[in-house]
C-alpha cells in the first residue's frame, strides 16, 4: 500500500486549507489533527510532499483505488467507523441540477453541501463519483462514527449540528498535490 508518512509541517497545510472552508472544517484546528499520510508511490521525490499544491505525484484513478483500500483498512482497526461525510465545501445546494431528486446520501451540513454513505458502500467507485461530482477543487471526507441514518437525522435537526459531526470524526480526507491523490490525517478525540 503507497501511504507515505509525511513530516507534521504538512498539518499547518491541511489546517489552513480546512479553515478556508468554515462549516464543519472550520472545528478542527491544527492542535487536534495528527499522523499525516499521502498515498503515493514509495519512492516520490520528498520535495514533492513538502507542498500540497505541487503535482506530479500519482495518479486519480490510482489514488482513488488506494483511498478505498486504506479508508477499508481503518476501518478494520477501528469497528466504531460507520460513515463517510464527503464534502463538497464552496457548493451550495442551489447550485445543484440533478435530472429528477437529488440523491437520498445529499444532506446540508452548516450550510455546506455533503454526501453521507454508510461505510459497507466504500468503493473505488464511490470516490470516483465524488471527485467527478464536486463542484468544488478541494475535496473533503470526513470518517466518522456515525452511522449513516444518525448522520442525516442529525444534520435535520434544528440545533447547531457541527459539533455533534465534528465529535463522531476521527479521520479527514482531502485532495491534495493538485488533485493528483489524498492526504489523511487522523483527529485527536476531544471530550
Amino acid at each position: 500500500m503507497p501511504a507515505v508518512r509525511l513530516p507534521d509541517e504538512i498539518l499547518d497545510q491541511v489546517a489552513a486549507l480546512l479553515a478556508e472552508t468554515g462549516g464543519l472544517a472550520s472545528h478542527f484546528p491544527r492542535t487536534v489533527l495528527r499522523d499525516p499520510i499521502a498515498l503515493a508511490p514509495e519512492d516520490t521525490d520528498a520535495e514533492l510532499l513538502e507542498n500540497l499544491e505541487s503535482g506530479g505525484v500519482f495518479i486519480q484513478s490510482e489514488a482513488d483505488a488506494e483511498l478505498s483500500l486504506f479508508l477499508h483498512f481503518l476501518k478494520k482497526r477501528n469497528g466504531r467507523l460507520h460513515s463517510l461525510i464527503c464534502e463538497d465545501p464552496w457548493a451550495q445546494p442551489g447550485d445543484l441540477d440533478y435530472r429528477g431528486p437529488p440523491p437520498e446520501e445529499l444532506t446540508v451540513i452548516g450550510g455546506h453541501v455533503s454526501y453521507v454513505y454508510d461505510f459497507a458502500r466504500l468503493t473505488q467507485e464511490l470516490v470516483w463519483e465524488y471527485r467527478a461530482n464536486a463542484i468544488s477543487f478541494l475535496k473533503i471526507i470526513y470518517v466518522s462514527e456515525l452511522t449513516s441514518d444518525r448522520a442525516h437525522a442529525l444534520s435535520e435537526s434544528e440545533d447547531d449540528p457541527l459539533h455533534g459531526f465534528a465529535r463522531s470524526i476521527r479521520h479527514i480526507v482531502v485532495s491534495a498535490f493538485d488533485d493528483e491523490t489524498w492526504v489523511i490525517v487522523s483527529v485527536a478525540r476531544s471530550e
